[in-house]
């Protein structure tokens, strides 16, 4: 039986979380990465196409990324944090940027479920922080630009 998950969108965000790590240890682009990857893990179809797109994404707005990243990880400079929570993060804030958008209750328990299998028990409650307080300032960002009051 695959330890793998059945549901692709999971799949595809497995295989990004792990394409972002592997960018991050080796400084290699992620056209280099993604096609390592797949060769080294198969992917249906459809996985790979969701996977593309969301790795396509987190290098598009890696700047902006990291950005809110810095300001909501009070205590931790990015250097400072595991490569497998950073590459969570990553994941988690690139998913939150997307439009239309993934709800921040999805991404926030998809990114914890990932870090359940890949990072430290210990690491939850700082991810859920920092994932919450990105899409805190998302969700304002957003109803500032609607012209609606901030929450």
């Amino acid at each position: 039986m695959s330890n793998r998950p059945s549901d692709p969108r999971t799949q595809a965000r497995e295989a990004v979380m792990q394409m972002i790590y592997a960018m991050q240890l080796t400084g290699q682009s992620s056209g280099e990465v993604e096609r390592w990857y797949v060769q080294n893990h198969p992917l249906e179809a459809e996985v790979r196409e969701l996977a593309g797109r969301l790795l396509e994404s987190a290098v598009a707005n890696d700047e902006r990324i990291r950005e809110l990243l810095t300001r909501h990880s009070h205590g931790w400079r990015l250097e400072r944090m595991s490569t497998v929570d950073r590459s969570l993060l990553m994941l988690g804030v690139t998913e939150l940027l997307r439009e239309p958008p993934v709800p921040a209750a999805v991404v926030i328990t998809e990114t914890l479920k990932l870090a359940r299998r890949f990072s430290q028990p210990a690491a939850e409650n700082f991810l859920h922080g920092v994932l919450d307080a990105v899409a805190g300032e998302l969700r304002r960002q957003k109803a500032e630009a609607a012209g609606q009051p901030g929450e």
